[in-house]
């Protein structure tokens, strides 16, 4: 009995023998294999993810921000190539008669299909204008009246074009309109760089440290006797000498009128927050040198373009028409200050 069970039991005594060769192994694998995908079907595949950025907690905003920084590279290459611009050149200064204001945070988050904080929002606007100081230079020499004529390439052509669309999708309905009709002022019409509201005031934010200025500038008118008209400055609905008690703080903040020879020309309504009083001396100095140029920007007559150029020359060159960055350094641990330590004593 024990020997005709032997006898039957050859083949599976092969497969399981220590001496089995190598072709009855792979079998013995093979079937494994065969009866492990019988019960274990494989997975279907996953779709994969168009974008990069799909894991992120925002795909649609860093997708457009890595749009416009490739439109900004590739242009800026495409330049640099073409002996326009020269290795790691600054970018070139914004157009004159730029008059563009991109569209609004709501709008913006909508087309993104999410909520887009104040600063996401400046990522998106500080990218787009940098975009717009390349799109005047590569459209005078990579359109069809280019001096370059025939070396001009497809490539060249479809940035350019591309860079258009973009820029235009961005802009608001306001702008493009004012554009069509040819009604674009020469400055650059936004709160923060000063613009005319329905009013006709003259607008402009400033900031400086921690404090923030919104100002309001309202040409004087003459005095019936003929004498010069003197402005007035309130700042939030005070007298500028009896909110800033410091002769320095005054100074600081009408800077920017006596720089352009203008100091009395103008009444100035301004609203600050926040810092302390230097901090809001420079912001409102900041806000008053913004709102001076889009004032004189909308200003009419034979040499008033003349005049906005001066003023606006003397301004960068004090350098009050730009936002001073400097910021007070925090403090760190284990230090007194920012960076004062304390005495160190052996015992």
């Amino acid at each position: 009995m024990a020997t005709r069970w032997w006898l039957a039991a050859g083949p599976m005594r092969a497969a399981w023998s220590p001496f089995r060769t190598s072709m009855q192994v792979r079998m013995v694998q093979s079937a494994a294999m065969s009866l492990r995908a019988q019960l274990n079907p494989p997975s279907p595949d996953r779709e994969k993810p168009t974008s990069p950025t799909y894991y992120t907690t925002k795909p649609s905003f860093m997708d457009t921000l890595q749009m416009l920084d490739k439109l900004t590279r590739e242009i800026k290459r495409e330049l640099e190539q073409a002996y326009i611009l020269a290795p790691n050149a600054r970018p070139p200064p914004m157009p004159q008669g730029a008059a563009v204001a991109w569209v609004s945070r709501e709008r913006l988050s909508g087309l993104l299909g999410l909520p887009l904080r104040n600063a996401q929002y400046s990522n998106i606007t500080s990218r787009l204008s940098l975009l717009l100081r390349y799109r005047d230079l590569a459209l005078k020499h990579f359109s069809g009246q280019s001096p370059l004529g025939a070396r001009i390439t497809t490539q060249q052509r479809e940035i350019v074009q591309q860079i258009v669309e973009v820029l235009d999708s961005f802009t608001s309905e306001h702008t493009r309109e004012k554009q069509t009709q040819g009604e674009a002022s020469d400055f650059v019409g936004s709160s923060a760089r000063g613009k005319i509201d329905d009013q006709g005031r003259a607008y402009a934010r400033g900031r400086r440290k921690e404090s923030s200025a919104r100002v309001w500038l309202v040409q004087t008118k003459p005095q019936q006797d003929g004498t010069l008209p003197i402005g007035q400055i309130l700042v939030n609905n005070v007298p500028m000498s009896e909110y800033f008690l410091r002769t320095a703080h005054r100074e600081a903040v009408t800077w920017p009128l006596k720089l352009a020879g203008l100091l009395g020309a103008y009444n100035v309504f301004a609203i600050v927050r926040g810092g302390g009083a230097s901090g809001q001396a420079g912001a409102l100095a900041h806000g008053i040198a913004n709102a001076l140029v889009a004032s004189l920007g909308a200003a009419e007559g034979e040499h008033a373009k003349e005049t906005r150029d001066r003023v606006r020359q003397v301004l960068v060159k004090d350098g009050v028409l730009n936002r001073d960055p400097r910021m007070v350094e925090r403090k760190k641990p284990g230090l007194a200050k920012a960076r004062k330590a304390w005495t160190w004593v052996k015992r």
